[in-house]
């Protein structure tokens, strides 16, 4: 047998490096399969196996897979194993209903965001579809379905789950591209050290590598590179000759937002004997690309002073993919709908709600008429109360505390109440005069007004009274176990319903709990409720006694942050309200680009008493400010041109220090967040009624 020489010896240690390289990728033959597409998933959820055979037969064409359900219970056991595209829902079913089905959905993570369809033979009722949009539905369609309309709407979701399953997998190959390629470069700068006397084994290596590869020093707290490849021109747009000589035509390239992110991976390459930074590097034709700087810091006697190999890696495009992701995940078709139709349908509902408020203001009308009147007035105020619960949904916020007064809250759910309440039950307020201002967020004290009522409407099936309550508490210590002493403000619900047993009433908080029959509750309800007060800081308690009623009590904790503070409100019936007046030569500018909105406030506000001038953009407000001694100016916030109404606002109070300013808008927070930065106020919402206007304009011209 014949010796081995120590020059063999490098070289096969090399050559089996390279092997195991090879072994290494021949097991990565599977990201293929791992990552080839899976056909979309689509859920059928009926009671009755005749609807899901033919809803099945008419979707039998599409490219997915259909699966199917005939409970609540089988879906949400199929939706924690499989994602689905979609998700078709029969609302009426024995145990959990469709509409109990679709909230559960909404709760988890994974599933919160998959577009839901609701079909149903029930009536054409607008509570129905309310409540299936409020529960996280994105369609509502009604049996017998059209075939060829839901087969296009099953597609369109269907094909948005193929494109984002795309952007997933190219993100999951680009980034196996990058760690198989961080991996190889890691074992040819091990094979480069070891055959460093090899000059053209070196550049065989190099020029085999889809990177840039360097030698530097730490040095002026960068790295001075001492040999770069000429990959460099290729892939940086950086002559490789000027790269050598001139340090300072590196640090040009790189993005100056980047640099300290630089300069510190630089500083700690001698504590953790590496270095790895993500940047912007400047190429050739001017624009920015994303590259992985990574090197290792060696050391020895072979080297007068530690060196650091390196590679540059461009990750441009799997940046730019994993933005599209992230993209994509954050668009809702429900976000889609209310954010596409919130403010032409705010404002239309404006111009209808105040020309109602006017008829019935101006003078006495038959009884025929009124009623007529009365009618349409209640339907758009019933259009105000879906728009802004779909806003809220659609937001889909964390909590949002601010400072509001509880009993101008629950006077503006009055007529939601009433139309939830129905006929047979009666609503009672009894609300505390100079009630504190709360702290909490409003649209979740909403939401858990709306569900303490519906639950007190259900434990009276024969009639009866609800009573809403509030007053200012100041707590003594240990008057409520959980709660701090101080002043809270106290809201209580009370029903003259059949009440609780002691031992319903001691798991009435549990989650999934209820009482009520086969498809009238989740059990979530009040679950919900007491986790949200629970988290402002309040606390929820109730009592309850077989044939007495029921009484919840919420304390909401007092708002001791100074701030601006709502003012005390009068509230009486729609035409019994009072319409503060205009005080003398008060001129008010208007700025409203949607004409009919315009027409109809600025003609509400003279008879009002005020002098109005009406600008429909920016530069003509800009005009008039110049000319006239405007008091106050009441702008809409999204206009066209250049300038939005808030651009517009402080320009205004450049030019005159002294001029009040009231907003208005109809689209939701997060829009004017992304306008302003800020929440704006005053700021009176789309759509308002005509002493809401009032009202807003007199405080806006009072309120120091």
């Amino acid at each position: 047998m014949s010796e081995t020489r120590p020059q063999d010896a490098t070289v096969n240690e090399i050559v089996n490096k390279q092997r195991s390289t090879k072994m290494a990728a021949n097991d990565e033959s599977s990201l293929g399969s791992m990552a080839a597409a899976r056909r979309p998933a689509v859920l059928l959820v009926d009671d009755d196996i005749h609807n899901l055979r033919a809803v099945t037969e008419i979707l039998t064409d599409l490219d997915a897979d259909l699966v199917t359900a005939q409970s609540g219970k089988e879906a949400l056991r199929l939706i924690l194993e499989r994602d689905f595209a979609a998700i078709l829902l029969d609302v009426r079913m024995p145990g959990i209903d469709g509409y109990e089905t679709a909230t559960l959905i909404r709760q988890r993570e994974r599933s919160r965001r998959i577009p839901l369809i609701f079909l149903t033979a029930m009536d054409r009722d607008d509570t129905h579809i309310f409540r299936g949009y409020s529960a996280g539905a994105v369609d509502y369609v009604f049996k017998p379905v059209e075939p060829v309309i839901l087969r296009a709407k099953v597609a369109a979701f269907i094909e948005l789950r193929k494109q984002a399953d795309e952007i997933r997998r190219a993100a999951k190959i680009e980034r196996w591209l990058l760690e198989e390629n961080t991996r190889i470069r890691a074992a040819k700068l091990d094979a480069e050290q070891q055959l460093r006397s090899s000059a053209a084994r070196q550049e065989l290596i190099i020029r085999s590598l889809p990177i840039v590869l360097y030698e530097a020093e730490v040095a002026g707290g960068g790295l001075a590179r001492n040999y770069i490849d000429d990959s460099v021109t290729r892939l940086l747009g950086l002559d490789a000759g000027v790269a050598r000589q001139d340090q300072t035509a590196w640090t040009k390239c790189v993005h100056p937002g980047d640099w300290p992110a630089v300069a510190r991976a630089v500083e700690r390459i001698h504590e953790n004997g590496d270095y790895s930074v993500q940047y912007r590097w400047k190429c050739s034709d001017g624009a920015y690309r994303y590259f992985l700087d990574q090197g290792v810091l060696v050391g020895g006697e072979d080297y007068d002073s530690p060196k650091v190999f390196g590679t540059m890696l461009d990750v441009h495009e799997q940046r730019t993919l994993e933005q599209q992701l992230a993209h994509a995940q954050k668009i809702e078709a429900i976000g889609q709908l209310t954010g596409g139709i919130a403010h032409d349908f705010g404002n239309m509902l404006t111009v209808v709600i105040l020309n109602l408020d006017r008829v019935r203001r101006i003078g006495k009308l038959e009884p025929p008429i009124k009623r007529s009147v009365d009618l349409a007035l209640d339907g758009a105020m019933h259009c105000r109360d879906m728009l802004k619960q779909l806003l809220s949904f659609a937001r889909q916020q964390p909590l949002t505390p601010r400072s509001f007064n509880l009993n101008h809250l629950i006077h503006d759910l009055t007529d939601l109440l009433n139309r939830t309440l129905g006929e047979r039950v009666e609503i009672r307020k009894e609300l505390g005069r100079e009630l504190w201002q709360v702290s909490a967020d409003p649209t979740q004290v909403e939401a858990s007004i709306v569900n303490l009522v519906v639950n007190a409407r259900d434990a009276m099936p024969n009639g009866g009274a609800v009573t809403v309550r509030t007053t200012n508490v100041d707590l003594a210590a240990d008057t409520v176990s959980s709660l701090a002493a101080g002043p809270y403000v106290l809201l209580e619900v009370i029903d003259t319903g059949t009440g609780m047993t002691k031992d319903v009433l001691a798991r009435a908080l549990e989650p999934f709990f209820t009482t009520k029959e086969a498809g009238r509750g989740t059990g979530l309800g009040l679950s919900t409720t007491y986790g949200f007060v629970r988290q402002s800081g309040g606390e929820l308690i109730m009592e309850s006694e077989p044939g007495n009623g029921t009484v919840v009590r919420i304390y909401l904790p007092r708002n001791t942050v100074d701030g601006p503070v709502e003012p005390e409100r009068e509230y009486l019936p729609p035409e019994a309200r009072p319409v503060p007046r205009a005080k003398a030569n008060e001129l008010v500018l208007a700025v409203e680009d949607d004409e009919q909105v315009r027409n109809t406030t600025s003609g509400l506000l003279r008879e009002l008493g005020y002098q109005v001038l009406e600008a429909s953009d920016v530069p003509a407000a800009l005009e008039l400010l110049d000319k006239h001694d405007i008091v106050l100016l009441f702008t809409d916030l999204i206009m066209p041109g250049a300038m939005n109404g808030y651009q517009l606002a402080v320009e205004a109070l450049k030019r005159k220090p002294g001029i009040r300013v009231l907003y208005t808008s109809a689209h939701a927070g997060d829009r004017i967040l992304e306008i302003a930065g800020r929440a704006l106020q005053p700021m009176l919402r789309k759509p308002y009624r005509d002493d809401e206007l009032a009202r807003a304009i007199r405080d806006a011209l009072t309120t120091t």
